[in-house]
């Protein structure tokens, strides 16, 4: 056998020993009935996770700093068939937001399965000008545990 066609061989057992191996397992069922908070889902890459929750059946919290774009979000997540939706508008920049918002999680569904953290501090888009401490502030998470 010839070294291309050897080296041909070779490509592609190996690329179908990884399509085997790197296969998606992923089943969205898991999700039914799981409780989830969900943070900066007013808008983008959020919003459209919640809608994605919502329709596998997940019972979700959300929050985001403006309450008329959260309205319009659990809106649509009960057009899409949520099992339970509930909102509260928070800055999770701000201290104390993160627990108030984790104890009204665990008050209306009584605990949490999953916590997404998709929430990032307000900042024009522009290139970044060298403000390591704005910077440092944006990639700040609030994380808190009530026992």
């Amino acid at each position: 056998m010839s070294a291309i066609k050897c080296s041909l061989l070779l490509s592609f057992v190996t690329a179908a020993l990884l399509a085997y191996w790197l296969q998606d397992t992923f089943r969205t069922e898991s999700l039914s009935g799981a409780r989830v908070l969900l943070t900066g889902a007013s808008t983008g890459i959020g919003e459209e996770m919640a809608y994605h929750y919502c329709r596998f059946g997940a019972e979700v919290i959300l929050t985001a700093r403006t309450e008329d774009l959260l309205d319009k979000v659990t809106e649509k997540c009960r057009q899409l068939g949520a099992k339970k939706v509930h909102y509260i508008p928070a800055d999770m920049s701000k201290p104390e937001d993160p627990v108030k918002v984790v104890e009204f999680a665990l008050e209306k569904l009584g605990g949490l399965d999953y916590l997404v953290l998709n929430h990032i501090g307000g900042s024009p888009y522009k290139m970044w000008n060298g403000d390591v401490e704005h910077m440092k502030w944006l990639m700040q998470v609030s994380f808190c545990l009530i026992f």
